[in-house]
């Protein structure tokens, strides 16, 4: 019976090639600490903090030129300069992510004021790099598939943020791009999964507060690496 269902099975023809190719700015980013939150507050509150957040940071990714190519959870995965410069690409990027570690620590100023509650944390993984862009949908609208090793590097610094305990790490190739941005950022020689040679990487961001993140890296690892392709 089974034999008889797959050879009715038919795969899709293959297109010639992605639509285009192109250097983009690639970001992933994640929200932490939503445990914490539900263990104090009910479920339902939780969920409409998650919608506020991620409707902002959409919002503030489209200001600066962005376009959001997938969302789950509490994680989120853009892009930038579909219309821009690589350069003006990477500091749109490095905006945006600012705008939006400024967007939690508002919601942690008034959600952790008068109480012990643990203040959520964000960590994010900025790279650059040339990428294979599509548009595909298995139902409906077709969506923008991003794809390509810049992508699998981005998803990777954003977990490496834990184990280096700083919520924003910057890929070297990305971080000259910034200019008169640039900070005075430590610059570090990385291993990431999967990837063979170590990565040069600027750590831009703050350590996060201790003790939140013990266990949960592998399995934040499975999804970026189911969304990364």
């Amino acid at each position: 019976m089974q034999n008889n269902y797959l050879t009715h099975i038919s795969l899709p023809a293959l297109s010639a090639a992605p639509h285009r190719e192109q250097e983009l700015a690639i970001l992933f980013l994640d929200v932490r600490n939503f445990t914490g939150l539900m263990e104090s507050q009910p479920e339902q509150y939780v969920i409409q903090i998650v919608r506020r957040l991620f409707t902002a940071f959409n919002q503030i990714i489209k200001n600066f030129s962005g376009k959001i190519v997938e969302t789950g959870g509490d994680s989120l995965y853009a892009v930038f300069g579909l219309q821009d410069t690589l350069r003006d690409a990477v500091n749109n990027a490095y905006q945006a992510t600012l705008a939006m570690f400024k967007t939690v620590n508002l919601f942690n100023d008034s959600y952790t004021a008068n109480d012990d509650n643990a203040p959520l944390e964000m960590g994010a993984g900025l790279h650059a790099g040339r990428v294979f862009i599509d548009e595909f949908a298995l139902e409906g609208s077709p969506q923008l598939a991003v794809m390509g090793l810049p992508v699998n590097i981005a998803a990777r610094l954003q977990a490496k943020t834990k184990e280096l305990d700083n919520d924003l790490l910057i890929s070297e190739y990305a971080y000259q791009f910034l200019g008169q941005q640039q900070l005075a950022a430590g610059q570090q020689a990385v291993a990431l999964q999967g990837i063979t040679q170590h990565l040069q990487v600027r750590l831009a961001g703050s350590p996060y507060h201790k003790g939140l993140f013990l266990e949960e890296a592998e399995l934040e690892m499975d999804y970026l690496l189911a969304i990364s392709g």
